[in-house]
């Protein structure tokens, strides 16, 4: 019998679709954008133990992970496996196909506009009843507001009705993340997680990295869900944080916040993606040719940030501080 060992269970039981229809296993800069296939053009049965997606697992049986991105990603080796190139259909399926938002946060994309979601209005009971087949975990939706877009809780409500057992997760902006919207759509007692994107402490700073928020809204549902988590209907509590140049004092301050309400927390670099360039290097904290770029290092010694609670990447705890004459260096030449 092939023995259990543990290996990042992504690509063997975890599946999302894109913007463009593109099937990735995790976050695509984890993975180098490397997709197993797009569901516009084949099925979603051919995807998923296609050729690239056999070629994917086989690398990560042979626990080569050069695929990967791994100054960002954090591997999910939390279980035991037997790994094989050909799977069933995935335990946790992703949908971040619909980009609509109700606020534009100045690091994100360009693109959280209306789509053309013809495709999976028109099929949306056979899309989900063939790739939910085994779903235990639905996640919405990591590139726009599912709380907001009609398409999206048309969406989980249709999951909810076709597939009552399967527990959800939210990334949000926090907005909608009400009891009211929670019990319309009929899940408020089928939560596993709801990560609430913030990205600060104080309603100032959030309103200079958040257009169209409603900080005092946000902090009162983060007072709710904390009640749900207290009252074992919220598995796992999550605050994500884009780390920049607005916000990086208050990071100390944010993880406090977050143990008081019984939250855990994930610090995120900030990538380009579509990020207005101007915007971008103006508040890209992480390049060290960046004026406050030492003191963002200081911060990050706080030994707060090694706490069981955070969670934070390698490669933004291991920054150095640059010497006085790189400084120079970088603001003369």
């Amino acid at each position: 019998m092939t023995e259990k060992h543990a290996i990042c269970t992504f690509p063997f039981d975890s599946a999302q679709i894109s913007m463009q229809g593109d099937v990735f296993v995790c976050c695509p800069p984890w993975c180098n954008s490397y997709s197993f296939g797009n569901i516009y053009e084949q099925s979603f049965d051919e995807i998923w133990n296609g050729e690239k997606a056999k070629e994917f697992r086989r690398q990560f049986i042979n626990e080569n992970y050069n695929i990967c991105n791994l100054d960002l990603c954090v591997k999910d080796c939390s279980h035991k496996i037997i790994p094989t190139e050909v799977v069933p259909k995935p335990k946790k399926f992703i949908f971040c196909y619909d980009s609509l938002c109700n606020v534009k946060c100045i690091f994100c994309r360009s693109c959280h506009q209306k789509q053309d979601l013809s495709y999976f209005d028109e099929n949306m009971d056979s899309i989900i009843q063939n790739m939910l087949e085994n779903a235990e975990n639905v996640v919405l939706s990591g590139v726009g507001e599912a709380l907001f877009s009609p398409h999206s809780r048309k969406l989980i409500k249709r999951i909810s009705e076709l597939f009552p057992n399967v527990k959800f997760s939210l990334i949000s902006n926090g907005i909608l993340c009400d009891k009211q919207n929670l019990e319309e759509l009929g899940i408020i007692d089928k939560l596993i997680s709801i990560t609430v994107s913030l990205h600060a402490t104080k309603k100032e700073t959030y309103n200079k990295l958040v257009v169209n928020g409603d900080f005092d809204r946000v902090m009162n549902n983060l007072t709710f869900l904390s009640s749900l988590k207290k009252e074992g209907k919220l598995d796992r509590f999550i605050l994500n944080f884009v780390v920049n140049a607005y916000n990086y004092k208050e990071m100390v301050l944010y993880m406090k916040m977050a143990q008081k309400i019984g939250a855990t927390v994930g610090f995120l670099e900030l990538l380009k993606l579509e990020t207005n360039k101007d915007i971008y290097e103006k508040i890209n904290i992480f390049d060290e040719k960046h004026p406050k770029f030492n003191d963002f290092v200081k911060v990050l010694k706080n030994p707060v940030f090694r706490s069981e609670i955070c969670t934070i990447n390698d490669t933004m705890l291991n920054l150095k501080p640059i010497s006085l004459w790189e400084k120079l260096k970088y603001r003369f030449f």
